[in-house]
This record gives C-alpha cells, structure tokens and sequence, in this order.
C-alpha cells in the first residue's frame, strides 16, 4: 500500500530522526572530550541546548557542564544547567541541575545564595510518593544546609536543627556521623551537658567502631581539662619546640590534647586516639633525630595550622607536622602528620589533597 507524503508524516518522521541525528552528535562529542579535543566538543553541544528533547538535552547539558566546570568557567557551567531547567524543570533531573547550581554558588561562597537554592529545591521537590527522588536530593540538600551553617555560616542553633532534619531522611548507618556534627554544635555553644549527653547517644546506639571510640574521647576531652592548652598559638608552638628540641618526652605528653588525638601519613586517612597510642612511636625516634629542626612559626597546610619539623629520626618519614587548632580550652596540639621529601615532591607536582581528617 502507498503512504502519501503528507506534511503530517514529515513531522512524525523528524520527530524520530532529529534526535536520533543529534545523540549521534552527543556521542561523536564523548569521543572527541576523551581524545582532549574541547573545543570540537563545545561546537556539537552548544546547538544542541536550543533541543526540546529532554533526553537529548539532559546528555548535552551534563557533558557540557562538566566540561565548562573542569575549565573553571563557572557561569557557562551554571548557564548550561540553567537553559535545561527552563525548559524541564519539574522533572529528576531538573531538580539535580538546580542542586547542581547550588552546589556551584556554595564553592563561590556565595552561602546565601547556595542556602536559598537548597531550600527551593527542598520546598518545591513534589511530595508525591510517585515521584522519582532517584538523587535523594531533599536529604542531600537539608545535609548541604547543615553544613553551611555549621561551617560557614557559624549559626550553631540553626545548624543543629538543620542536621537533626537530616536524622530523618538518612540511612541508620549514617545517623552516627550527624550525632557527631550536633554534638560538635553544642560544643560551639558551649553546651557541654547536651554535647555530652549526644556523644554518649553515638557510644550507645551506634554500630561502628570508629564513631563509639570517637565519641568516648570526645566525652573524655570536655570531662577532663587539659594543661597544656595555650591562650595563643605562638606561645604553643614555642612550648612544642622546646619539648622536641630538648627530646622531652613527659613535656610532649602533658602538651597533647587530651582525648581524641589525631595521627596519619599525608595522602592518606587519619587515625584517630590518644597521645598514649603515639608514645611509643616518639620515644623511639627523638633519640634518633640528632639534626632536628622545629619551625616554631605556625603555617597553613590545607586547612590546618600547623608546625613543620625537619630532619626527623624516622627513615620513612624525615617530615612531621604537629597540627594545632583553637579547642574550648585554648590551643592546643591535636594530632601529627608524618610526610617524606619524597611525599613533599610528589605533592608539589599533584595537589590533589593530603589526606582527610
């Protein structure tokens, strides 16, 4: 049977061979992102942002949004984001670009704006149990809120109603870590009764090992005060360079901070203890750095003040870093850092980061 050719069936068939052309362009435009060549890429995927194809225009927008946010152009990466949310924003995806954005003006520290994208999405997010979160974004924006109010904005009361939002939307496994951050708040409050008694909640309910042992040196650290804490930083980095420089074992003791004391090797995770886990490490090798050298002048590194000791005894790492930090005490000398020459060089030709603590 003939088919006339009507202009009806000339719609019908671009409607299938439009996009079907144009995720071949999307994919032409991987290929080419992963042979480096960006700039091909960008003009395959910047006509396609005009598309009223939600498929084709999600993959256009994501490539081009990553590619934009790796060269550091900020506002094209949120522009990108933006042309599809203008054309599907009550869909998944729209929701994740909008948290995308917001994520984008909270590395800006632009934490007002950020805040008020986290509670869009949040408050216009359809409660409609039909509704796909596939993201879990609602939760993931109420954590991100949290966040910017404990650390960013230094509003204690509001970050813990903030994170106590979060306890109902997360995995049980998860709660611990959120405990931790509202106890952590009531410290900044200097509510110590409430932050003992969620420190203890950690010890009681959680599972994990590494929360129960943390939240018992935190109550350990607000029960007992400490007597090496120092109204500033430059008078305890003076105090730690006298004790190394003196091989002072009972000095460094009486200087650490008592409770959760902080120890690792850059790149990698930290441990987390008492000084008493350390001791044993320090008795053996300040014996055996005869050409010690201690800056006594704090430093940042990464976002810790520390102090730099050269030469030390160990063989595998001639690097220590002695990190200090304001506690409700004063400062004091929470945890160390083993690094190397070699480590150094290595992070100087990658700064990727230097471990998570």
């Amino acid at each position: 049977m003939k088919i006339a050719v009507t202009v009806e069936v000339i719609v019908l068939l671009s409607f299938f061979v439009t996009p079907l052309f144009s995720l071949e362009a999307i994919d032409r435009a991987e290929v080419l992102l992963e042979e480096g060549r960006n700039d091909e890429a960008l003009e395959l995927l910047v006509p396609l942002l005009k598309s009223e194809n939600e498929e084709e225009l999600a993959r256009a927008t994501e490539l081009l949004y990553r590619l934009y946010y790796e060269k550091g152009e900020k506002d094209q990466a949120v522009a990108a984001l933006e042309a599809y949310r203008k054309k599907f924003p009550d869909t998944p995806t729209g929701y994740l670009y909008l948290y995308w954005i917001a994520k984008v003006e909270e590395e800006r520290q632009n934490f007002d704006r950020a805040l008020a994208l986290f509670f869009k999405l949040i408050d216009t997010y359809p409660e409609d149990p039909n509704f796909s979160d596939p993201y879990n974004l609602r939760c993931q924006a109420r954590e991100d809120i949290a966040y910017i109010l404990r650390y960013s904005k230094n509003d204690y009361p509001q970050a813990v109603k903030a994170y106590e939002a979060v306890l109902s939307c997360i995995e049980e496994e998860e709660k611990p870590r959120i405990l931790m951050e509202i106890a952590s708040c009531y410290e900044k409050m200097k509510d110590f009764a409430r932050a003992k008694e969620t420190y203890a909640r950690v010890g009681k309910e959680s599972e994990d090992e590494f929360y129960r042992r943390w939240s018992e040196l935190r109550i350990q650290y607000l029960t007992e005060k400490p007597s090496g804490a120092q109204k500033t930083p430059q008078a305890l980095a003076e105090k730690l360079a006298q004790a190394f420089e003196k091989r002072d074992l009972g000095a460094l003791e009486k200087l650490a901070k008592k409770g959760d004391f902080w120890a690792g090797v850059i790149f990698s995770e930290f441990d987390i203890d008492t000084f008493a886990k350390t001791r044993t490490y320090f008795a053996r090798y300040l014996k055996s750095s005869p050409g010690l050298r201690v800056n006594r002048t704090p430093e940042k590194k990464n976002n810790d003040l520390v102090l730099r000791l050269e030469n030390w005894g160990d063989p595998d790492y001639n690097i220590l870093y002695l990190v200090i930090e304001e506690g409700i005490y004063g400062w004091e000398w929470k945890g160390i850092i083993l690094s190397s020459t070699s480590l150094e060089s290595l992070s100087e030709s990658s700064p990727a980061g230097e471990g998570n603590h």
